[in-house]
């Protein structure tokens, strides 16, 4: 159990004021997911090609960062981490043609660049440092990164996620980003009622009553003046069960606009990650979602995915529970144990 009670996040008429910073975008502001996209060069896709031959052969957790510390690659991925810590906070990398390399040697390479941005966690009780996100027919926890049901747009748990692309499906996955200030700012203006349901928050559980809050977890936090966001609906509900404490009305109707806003065509950013796209996203400022997806064959969706914490000194300034929540599920699964179990029936709603 998370004991220590986190600081008071009681919202205050600042918080509320429009947030008028490059994380705060809008789909339409942007141009869509064009607006996230960095193009590689030629230089810049041999330099990535080169590194990967480099670690085909290198186990996964012998991958350092000196293994992707070539200038062409730090230059990209400083570049990257910019963009996810102080501009739109995401980032689509595409052009690299990945036609000649294998599943491990994606892998490796992708593993290698996300080491310029943080440290791999686990991602499950297969105490897996990089998933691989695909439908999967033996799927006891109902994870939704192993099913191809659609997922509406949530946060996950670690402050940099990433995903890459190595084979596309049959039909559908779509990708969608949408920025959580953006969301806030339209909430501001439209409901601030609602929005200070969302700094109040509610009582947090993931899988169990080990890891039940006993106190308020924040939708919306504003710490040094920099507002963060972690919207995960279920973990709500499901705390609200455990406990019998009703959630309350206003907090419900809030949860519910930030998932409808969440979807919004002007808003969110839609796009399908082509074999070789890799998007880098912070965490705490955009919520992702995918659509459903149909496999057929040989044409079976394979992603695979990052969960980073970022480097002492090197992270966005937010409650304590947000990060606190990651070292928690990193200890579980460090056990062998999940520490996510979701009900096939709360994903499908």
């Amino acid at each position: 159990m998370m004991s220590q009670a986190a600081p008071s996040r009681a919202a205050t008429p600042a918080a509320y004021a429009t947030i008028d910073h490059p994380s705060a975008w809008t789909s339409a502001a942007i141009g869509g997911a064009e607006g996230l996209s960095r193009h590689l060069s030629p230089v810049q896709q041999a330099a990535l090609l080169r590194l990967a031959e480099a670690v085909a052969e290198k186990p996964l957790e012998a991958i350092t960062r000196a293994d992707a510390d070539t200038p062409e690659i730090a230059t990209l991925m400083q570049a990257v981490r910019y963009e996810i810590m102080a501009g739109k906070g995401a980032v689509v990398l595409r052009g690299l043609d990945i036609s000649g390399l294998s599943e491990a040697t994606f892998a490796r390479l992708y593993f290698a660049l996300g080491t310029h941005l943080g440290e791999a966690a686990v991602q499950s009780a297969k105490r897996d440092r990089i998933g691989r996100v695909e439908r999967l027919d033996d799927n006891p926890a109902a994870r939704g990164y192993q099913m191809d049901i659609e997922l509406g747009g949530h946060c996950d748990f670690h402050e940099i996620l990433s995903l890459a692309s190595y084979r596309r499906s049959a039909a559908g996955g779509e990708s969608g980003l949408v920025s959580a200030l953006a969301i806030h700012n339209e909430m501001a203006r439209e409901r601030p009622d609602l929005l200070a349901a969302l700094y109040r928050g509610f009582p947090h559980v993931c899988a169990d009553l080990s890891d039940l809050t006993d106190h308020d977890v924040p939708v919306f936090c504003n710490v040094e003046g920099r507002v963060s966001c972690y919207y995960h609906m279920l973990f709500f509900v499901n705390a609200a069960r455990e406990t019998g404490r009703p959630m309350p009305d206003d907090l419900r109707e809030a949860l519910r606009m930030v998932g409808e806003l969440s979807n919004r065509e002007d808003l969110k950013a839609s796009f399908m990650l082509e074999p070789g796209e890799i998007v880098f996203w912070h965490n705490f400022i955009n919520l992702h979602s995918r659509t459903a997806f149909t496999d057929e064959g040989a044409q079976k969706r394979l992603l695979f995915r990052l969960w980073l914490h970022t480097r002492p000194g090197e992270g966005r300034p937010m409650d304590p529970d947000f990060v606190g929540r990651a070292r928690l599920m990193d200890g579980i699964h460090e056990q062998g144990r999940p520490a996510i179990v979701y009900k096939l029936e709360e994903l499908r709603r």
